[in-house]
């Protein structure tokens, strides 16, 4: 079954899986080398039981959840429509009382973190050069909308930095 072929969602473990709690060999697998984590698993199963409820969502494929304090962030790819995606956060948030983003993956940065903050704006990305020859992503955000990110601002920075690949720092500024 491949994406788009309007069947289901696809999930990285089988829905018999996910739905039973009770984990095939190959499933297991997964989870115990850290593929999927173990949290990932009421996540997938919320979003089974959405499918028949939100019949866009069956379009996708879900990759990846990460989860900081209270927040969590569900990479999909091939959910384009932002009107199922912001239906799809208000069910999960609702479900599983944390704040949820879903957020489509694409290979454009800026997308990716615009998505992750909403609904704070995205004033720009920036690519800071450390001496040691790494990089650190520097996301900025008008202060006047700290208010949306002030209580979890750390739970952002870890979960973009998972995303990225690499460190992340928010920075609040006037302009």
């Amino acid at each position: 079954m491949r994406a788009g072929d309007g069947e289901a969602l696809r999930y990285p473990l089988d829905k018999i899986c996910v739905k039973s709690g009770v984990l095939c060999p190959r499933c297991q697998r997964l989870v115990d080398t850290g593929v999927v984590g173990k949290y990932e698993i009421p996540i997938m199963k919320e979003m089974i039981e959405l499918e028949e409820e939100l019949k866009g969502l069956r379009e996708g494929v879900y990759i990846k959840a990460y989860i900081r304090d209270n927040l969590v962030v569900v990479l999909v790819r091939g959910l384009r429509d932002r009107m199922l995606r912001e239906k799809l956060n208000r069910e999960l948030s609702a479900r599983l009382k944390k704040r949820v983003r879903v957020v489509e993956k694409s290979g454009d940065i800026r997308d990716i973190i615009e998505q992750v903050i909403a609904p704070a704006t995205l004033l720009g990305v920036n690519t800071l050069w450390m001496a040691n020859g790494t990089e650190q992503i520097i996301v900025r955000v008008p202060r006047r909308e700290h208010r949306f990110m002030a209580d979890r601002l750390e739970a952002y920075e870890k979960i973009l930095e998972e995303i990225l690949g690499k460190p992340v720092k928010i920075r609040f500024e006037s302009f």
